[in-house]
């Protein structure tokens, strides 16, 4: 079905589909979303967060060649508001902040294109500078280990047990991610790895060399920021609690000085971890002053799209470079409203 759907997308742009589709949707605002970079071969088990650097050289080197406006998020946001969005001005992001982000900057650079980095600042504000992403981290080595079954022990209470890995890693991996969810601070989960890495039979230092899982540190965020990248919010601790304003509000408030004190600018734009949210989130974010929110939502934006509720699209590296620009330009955005036109008339 991919291969059939590329074969389209190549005759539509043989056709002057694409230059059509561009047209049509000049006035919609694109964002783009990414995640981190592979050092290795991170990307062959989560292509969805990590994407080869030469992918996205080839994704920056399309947005050249057809003409795309690159803006920053500020521009985007005063230009939505204003409803003058005009040359299908597009949005490059980037969640989490990943210190694999570094190998792709001189490709912005070389466009002069300007980036937003939604960054979590909880390992900053411990001062663990070399803090690796847990859960992926983690994943990856239980995906990586080659033995069938692993017995944990005096590990922590809560990770002790057999495991069977052969038939069932991705259980295993959410059983274990599960678990240590409920292990309390974020230096003691860091501790953990190593143990687990051994278990699993893997050189723990040799696995994570590179920065292959690592954040960026405070020295990279504030270099990058004096280089012009927009430093954003993404939550304290990549969690938005929905139950409680107080709490919700204390992880923005807390994300927002983090990055005040290494950038110098108090950041308003927000991005929602994961891309959940509930109902009430987009007004109480509006109460903290935050002035837009990014979704997992794939789509273009106008005037009508709430502004603490964009759509982007988020780029993989599975995703091929037709099918990104058959996005880009809309021709997929066009369908999507084809599809959701007839869903509409025919139910």
């Amino acid at each position: 079905m991919g291969g059939l759907r590329r074969i389209l997308y190549h005759c539509i742009r043989l056709i002057g589909g694409f230059a059509i589709a561009q047209r049509i949707t000049r006035s919609k605002l694109r964002i783009l979303g990414y995640h981190g970079f592979s050092v290795a071969d991170e990307h062959e088990l989560a292509p969805y967060v990590f994407m080869r650097p030469e992918t996205f050289a080839r994704r920056m080197r399309i947005l050249h060649k057809r003409g795309v406006s690159v803006i920053s998020l500020d521009d985007a946001i005063e230009r939505l508001h204003a409803n003058t969005i005009a040359n299908a001005e597009t949005v490059i992001t980037f969640d989490d902040g990943w210190a694999s982000d570094l190998l792709v900057m001189s490709i912005l650079e070389r466009y002069r294109f300007p980036a937003c980095i939604y960054i979590t600042t909880e390992h900053l504000s411990a001062g663990a500078d070399d803090t690796e992403a847990f859960n992926v981290t983690l994943a990856q080595m239980v995906h990586r280990s080659r033995r069938d079954r692993i017995t944990l022990r005096n590990i922590h209470p809560q990770l002790d047990g057999d495991y069977e890995i052969a038939q069932h890693p991705a259980t295993v991996t959410a059983t274990l991610l599960a678990a240590a969810a409920r292990i309390g601070s974020l230096q003691e989960r860091q501790q953990l790895l190593a143990p687990l890495a051994e278990a699993l039979g893997l050189d723990y230092a040799a696995f994570v060399m590179g920065g292959r899982f690592r954040f960026l540190s405070k020295e990279q965020l504030t270099a990058l920021a004096k280089k012009g990248v927009s430093i954003q919010l993404h939550t304290h601790t990549h969690r938005l609690p929905s139950e409680d304003f107080g709490e919700m509000a204390d992880e923005i408030r807390r994300n927002q000085s983090a990055i005040t004190e290494l950038t110098g600018i108090l950041p308003t734009h927000f991005c929602y971890p994961s891309g959940e949210y509930s109902p009430w989130h987009p007004e109480w974010l509006a109460r903290l002053g935050i002035a837009s929110g990014t979704t997992c939502q794939t789509g273009f934006n106008d005037s009508t799209v709430s502004s603490l509720l964009l759509k982007r699209y988020l780029d993989s590296e599975d995703t091929s470079d037709i099918e990104f620009e058959a996005e880009i330009t809309g021709v997929r955005e066009l369908l999507r409203g084809m599809r959701s036109t007839l869903k509409w008339n025919y139910g």
